[in-house]
C-alpha cells in the first residue's frame, strides 16, 4: 500500500483512529507493508519526522522503501493525468502495488484508471475489506 502525502500525518500518529487502525492491523499480520520513497518530489513531499517515522516502521517490517533511481523512469509514463502527482503513480508502477490510501480525488481517479494502474483505493474504515491477505501477493507486496 502506498500512503498518499495527504493523509501520511494520520497515518503515521502514534495514536490510531479508527481510519487508520485497520491498516495497522493488516500490517501487524504481515499481510502487506507500507511502500514509499524519499527521493525526488517525495523529498519535499514527506517531512523530516514522518521519514524518520517511515524508517522505524520499516525496520519493524511493516514499510519498504523503493529508491527513487527506480521511481524516476516512470515519471514520464504519466504526462496526461488529472492529478499532480506522477510520482505517486510512478511508484505503484515501479514497485507493483495495486492498493492506495487517499482522500485526493483527482489521484484516485488517476490511480482506478487501467490506463495507469487500475488499483484499489482505501479512504477510510469503510475500505476495511481491502485489506485482505491476498490484496498485496500474500503479504509481500504493499
Amino acid at each position: 500500500m502506498i500512503v498518499d502525502a495527504n493523509v501520511l500525518g494520520k497515518f503515521l500518529l502514534r495514536q490510531q483512529d479508527s481510519d487508520v487502525a485497520p491498516i495497522y492491523d493488516w500490517l501487524r499480520r504481515g499481510w502487506g507493508r507500507v511502500i514509499y520513497s524519499t527521493g525526488g518530489y517525495f523529498k519535499t513531499d514527506i517531512d523530516q519526522k514522518n521519514r524518520e517515522r517511515l524508517t522505524e516502521l520499516a525496520r519493524a517490517g511493516l514499510a519498504r522503501q523503493v529508491s527513487y533511481e527506480r521511481v524516476e523512469p516512470h515519471e514520464a509514463e504519466f504526462g496526461n493525468i488529472r492529478s499532480d502527482d506522477p510520482h505517486v503513480l510512478a511508484l505503484a508502477r515501479a514497485a507493483g502495488v495495486r492498493l492506495l490510501y487517499t482522500r485526493d480525488g483527482k489521484l484516485r481517479a488517476d490511480f482506478r484508471d487501467e490506463k495507469f494502474i487500475g488499483g484499489a483505493i482505501y479512504g477510510d474504515y469503510r475500505d476495511a475489506g481491502l485489506l485482505t491477505e491476498d490484496a498485496c501477493a500474500g503479504g509481500r507486496g504493499g
